[in-house]
């Protein structure tokens, strides 16, 4: 047989199925992950859309771009065999003898498949990595289209924890259970090089405090449908998921716990006796500093126009003004309203709602500190972080809502 046309019929190791027609494109809709998925592809790993029938050769490419090695071999690809090393379940697929892949297809509906190829179809499938309808279109196929690619690199990325990181959706019959059980784990955590350079900034006043997060919490959404949220009581947030439900807005939601950073005044009151949740400790003669845990939790909504509302949503039942709070107002608010209210996303929603500010980023160990500046003081403050940690900020403009920002210039306090 000539290289060429070997190549052309392995190129998915294909072997027809008795009666498994190619579906039609009405059968075909949804059956591959999410609409959005060729744009995740291209804002986390480069992968430019993927669109009408894709060489080996690019497959290949993308493939090495979501997990950084090869497991395509281009001059006579598995399919499934690639799926299976892409996953690191190899020695599980070697585990399958023939009369069990043989059990396992069938009870899939999958019937008449090569044994040299059956224990990584049926390894796939019970790892759901392909539904049994997704395999039976990639064993009919004598080639692999835009689509199906997609949906195959996207499986990858999710098994191996290098796509979105979520615990759920707004509309999950146990979301609140699941925002229980996160918060359950929450307790002050510490970098100690980049607390110390927080802390320096805060006694020099380039900044009035900043944030402490951890990589291994990031939702890696999709920017261009998300918001981030900030707040500190998890009551408030099962009450905010439960408000939007009730307004038929659903989102895949991350938390991402983070300690807050400020300064505590003496005025306040006794330095409070900390616990795992709050501690003041003492920076300087003059200088207390407070470490709350709070939370961002990050929204990627269905689109922008449920994006949009959230703005709305909040004015209406959880911000405090002098309105609301004025004796016998009958307006009532979710539970933890604030008067400045903070939310934010990396592009501008609405201009009329949202204003840019500037994140000035320190990242070092999986950890990163995030102070807050106004545009116009934002280069002072990347110098002062500079010189003090002698690493490179990372200046993310980003824009928050009008009361925030009313609040950050000092503009009004409602």
């Amino acid at each position: 047989m000539k290289k060429m046309t070997r190549i052309t019929l392995t190129l998915l190791v294909v072997f027809s199925l008795m009666g498994c027609a190619t579906m039609n494109e009405t059968h075909q809709t949804g059956m591959y992950g999410e609409e959005k998925d060729s744009t995740y592809l291209l804002e986390y790993f480069s992968i430019p859309v993927m669109e009408g029938t894709i060489e080996t050769s690019r497959f290949d490419s993308a493939m090495m771009a979501v997990i950084q090695r090869d497991v395509v071999d281009e001059t006579n690809l598995n399919i499934f065999k690639s799926l299976i090393e892409a996953t690191n379940l190899s020695e599980l697929a070697a585990t399958y003898s023939e009369e069990k892949a043989i059990t396992r297809l069938t009870k899939a509906g999958l019937f008449s498949v090569d044994s040299e190829i059956a224990p990584f179809v049926a390894c796939a499938i019970d790892a759901n990595l392909v539904t049994p309808m997704v395999a039976k279109e990639l064993l009919a196929s004598s080639s692999l289209n835009g689509e199906v690619a997609t949906y195959l690199l996207m499986q990858v990325a999710k098994t191996n924890g290098l796509a979105r990181n979520s615990i759920g959706n707004i509309s999950d019959k146990d979301i609140l259970e699941k925002i229980s059980l996160a918060f359950n784990g929450y307790s002050l955590f510490t970098d100690n090089n980049l607390d110390k350079i927080g802390a320096l900034a805060v006694q020099q006043k380039a900044s009035t405090g900043y944030n402490l997060k951890k990589d291994s919490d990031r939702a890696n959404f999709l920017s261009s449908y998300t918001l981030k949220y900030g707040h500190a009581d998890e009551t408030h947030l099962k009450q905010l998921v439960v408000l939007l439900n009730s307004e038929d807005i659903d989102a895949k939601m991350q938390i991402e716990p983070k300690v807050s950073v400020y300064e505590y005044l003496l005025d306040w009151g006794p330095v409070p006796e900390p616990d795992q949740f709050y501690s003041v400790l003492q920076f300087s003669d003059d200088l207390y500093l407070a470490y709350a845990v709070e939370y961002d939790v990050r929204f990627e909504f269905k689109d922008v126009s449920d994006l949009n509302k959230f703005d709305g949503i909040i004015n209406t039942y959880s911000k405090k003004n002098d309105t609301n709070q004025a004796e016998g107002s009958e307006v009532r608010l979710i539970k933890g309203a604030w008067w400045q209210p903070l939310y934010s996303a990396s592009f501008n929603p609405d201009e009329e709602s949202f204003k840019e500010i500037v994140d000035c980023v320190l990242e070092e160990n999986g950890y990163s500190i995030h102070p807050f500046s106004l545009k116009e003081t934002s280069q002072e403050l990347v110098s002062a972080l500079e010189d003090l940690s002698g690493l490179e900020v990372s200046v993310e403009p980003f824009y928050v809502n009008n009361a925030f920002y009313r609040y950050l210039t000092g503009e009004d306090y409602q």
